[in-house]
C-alpha cells in the first residue's frame, strides 16, 4: 500500500490476455468510457467495457467520540443519504493530502493526522477506479469551501452508532467500506 500520489491509471498492469484494441468512446472532464477488445484464453475475442474515473479519497474523520458524515442528495439514485466525506484525488496529491483538503472543504475541519487505511480497485467488472480510505484525527475547525456543485450538510454521530448509521438505507459502498475498515482497525 502506497500513498505517494502516484495513482495514474496509465500504470495498469500488463495484460495477461492480449488486448487487440483499446477504444475510448466517451470522454468528459469527469470520466472516460470505452472498451478493450481482448483475446480470451480460448482464442475468441470479446469487448470488455469500462468507465475510467479519477482516484478518490474517502475520509473516516473522528473527533470527540463522533464520526463525521455528510448528508447528500445523489441525483444518480434519486436519494439522500448519510455518507463519509469523500472527493477526487488531484494529479499531484496523495490519498492523505486529498482527504485533508476534502475534509476541510466539505465539513470544515483540518486534520493534524491522516493515515491511509486501505487503497483498492472498485467495481472491477466495469470501473477503472482506485479508492483510498483515510483516517483523519486531531481535527481543528476550519472554514468550509464547498465546490459549486456540492450541497452537503455536515452531520456527526457517536462512534458507537456509526456502523448502524452507515448500514441504514439508502447507503453506498464507500461509506460501508470506510466504516468497516475503521471498525476493523479499532477506530470505532
Amino acid at each position: 500500500m502506497s500513498d505517494d500520489g502516484r495513482h495514474d491509471l496509465a500504470a495498469l498492469s500488463d495484460p495477461e490476455w492480449p488486448v487487440i484494441e483499446s477504444v475510448a468512446e466517451y470522454d468528459t472532464d469527469w470520466f472516460t468510457g470505452g472498451y478493450d477488445l481482448v483475446e480470451q484464453p480460448d482464442g475468441s475475442e470479446k469487448r470488455y467495457y469500462w468507465a475510467e474515473l479519477p482516484p478518490a479519497a474517502v475520509i473516516v474523520a473522528v473527533t470527540d467520540g463522533e464520526l463525521l458524515f455528510v448528508e447528500q442528495y445523489r441525483p444518480t439514485i434519486r436519494e439522500t443519504q448519510y455518507e463519509l466525506p469523500a472527493g477526487i484525488v488531484e494529479p499531484d496529491e496523495s490519498f492523505t493530502e486529498a482527504a485533508a483538503r476534502e475534509l476541510q472543504e466539505e465539513v470544515g475541519f483540518d486534520p493534524s493526522e491522516t493515515e491511509l487505511l486501505q487503497e483498492f480497485w472498485c467495481s472491477t467488472g466495469l470501473l477503472r477506479h482506485r479508492r483510498g480510505i483515510v483516517l483523519a484525527t486531531e481535527l481543528t475547525p476550519a472554514e468550509r469551501t464547498l465546490d459549486s456543485n456540492e450541497f452537503l450538510v455536515p452531520k456527526s454521530v457517536p462512534v458507537e452508532d456509526a456502523l448502524s448509521v452507515a448500514r441504514a438505507q439508502p447507503t453506498n459502498d464507500a461509506t460501508l467500506e470506510g466504516v468497516l475498515l475503521a471498525k476493523e482497525n479499532g477506530v470505532l
